[in-house]
């Protein structure tokens, strides 16, 4: 198997034949069987080699195979599967040796660019509205953002209803202000009235005086 995934010339006419969809789904499969494997980053592996570090390795379990013995297609075939399948990926990934697998990171990564993969706007737009993870397949993660949009919907609607209910309080309150502040005019005019009034005594009973004494 180890040759059968390192032979670049098998790999690039495997990589070069998926459709847009599929070459998004089979670079999502390789990050995520990738990660999973947990390898050294290339930095601190650089690092380690300076240093004379070698990785702690083990003698791979994976069996050579003679590519002049497998019919083209038969072989095409199996790779087309083996890189559409996340879970056979990642197995047969962990069959390799620590080295190996170091070295296929680097052989594949490589290799990515030679997908049709989607414009990486249209991408971006798949994954805002939540349809990303069901077109490649991954119903787990498709769920999970459904559920997050619903949650979201929910939380504006109960936003919207909670600021209605708050208008119509303030509305309901509007009446009794207007009404106090009636009542409060009402005092104020009867208060200028009445010292209207009053006065108005004062000066006629101070205009009768002076005529008195005139």
């Amino acid at each position: 198997m180890h040759n059968l995934l390192m032979d670049k010339a098998t790999l690039s006419q495997v990589f070069l034949a998926f459709a847009p969809m599929e070459a998004l789904k089979v670079k999502n499969n390789i990050d995520q069987a990738i990660d999973a494997l947990s390898l050294p980053s290339a930095e601190l592996l650089e690092e380690m080699q300076a240093l004379g570090i070698e990785l702690p390795d083990k003698p791979s379990v994976s069996k050579k195979v003679d590519l002049t013995t497998i019919n083209s297609t038969v072989l095409t075939t199996h790779l087309t599967e083996l890189f559409l399948d996340k879970n056979k990926l990642l197995k047969t990934f962990s069959e390799f040796s620590l080295s190996e697998q170091v070295a296929l990171r680097a052989f594949l990564y490589n290799l990515i660019p030679m997908l049709h993969l989607p414009p990486a706007s249209i991408i971006e737009k798949m994954q805002q509205e939540g349809v990303f993870d069901v077109l490649i397949g991954e119903q787990d993660k498709a769920q999970a953002v459904k559920d997050k949009i619903a949650a979201l919907n929910a939380e504006k609607e109960q936003n919207k209803l909670n600021a209605v209910k708050e208008r119509l309080a303030k509305l309901s309150d509007t009446p009794k202000q207007c009404a106090d502040e009636l009542k409060i005019a009402r005092v104020k005019s009867n208060l200028n009235k009445a010292t209207s009034q009053t006065q108005t005594a004062e000066l006629i009973d101070i205009k009768s005086k002076i005529a008195q004494l005139g």
